[in-house]
């Protein structure tokens, strides 16, 4: 005889386990426009006083190639195999994006836009922990180990997504940077001893 289980969770377990679930990545490379020379992702996070859409712009894995998420966005630029991204929105779900979506349609979904606020900022603190976990495994002194963890209990203190948003922007960019000076820092005080 098959057994039955039955598994309960919690209203807020449950939205984390969601959260998790969502987390998978997409990658899309993207080329230039060849009228404007240029390529980028905003990903619509809410209502603007002055464009009526919210852009977070996006920071680059590397050179023409960014992480998306389910979620809404904007993009501009030529990828290959599909029609180039004209500033256009489109929303990813599943890893499936839908896209030639009209400014008026947009703001018709800011109600669902902006309930994904919690999600996407679990979203950017693990990102962020994941660059920081990087850092950390680059660079392993136990100083830096100990800078990273004050810094991931400061993300975890931060309630505002713009400055998580800042923050992860800003971490990806300097990763590598970071990483060398601190290389090159702890192998001088190697050396000094």
């Amino acid at each position: 005889m098959d057994k039955l289980y039955l598994v309960c969770y919690n209203e807020e377990e449950n939205r984390q386990r969601e959260v998790i679930i969502r987390m998978k990545s997409q990658t899309l490379q993207l080329f230039p426009h060849e009228e404007d020379g240029k390529c980028w992702i905003a990903e619509i996070t809410g209502e603007d006083e002055v464009y009526r859409l919210k852009r977070d712009f996006l920071p680059e894995e590397s050179t023409h190639v960014w992480e998306i998420f389910d979620g809404w966005y904007q993009i501009n630029g030529r990828a290959a195999g599909v029609s180039p991204f004209v500033k256009e929105y489109v929303k990813v779900k599943d890893g499936r994006m839908l896209r030639h979506l009209n400014f008026a349609y947009m703001i018709q979904q800011l109600e669902e836009i902006k309930a994904m606020e919690p999600e996407r900022m679990v979203r950017m603190r693990k990102q962020i922990y994941a660059v920081l976990d990087e850092i950390k495994k680059e660079a392993p002194y136990e100083a830096v180990e100990e800078g990273m963890e004050r810094q991931k209990e400061e993300c975890d203190m931060c309630d505002e997504p713009e400055q998580l948003s800042a923050a992860l922007r800003t971490i990806k960019k300097r990763k590598n940077n970071m990483i060398k000076e601190l290389q090159e820092k702890f192998e001088n005080m190697k050396l000094e001893w």
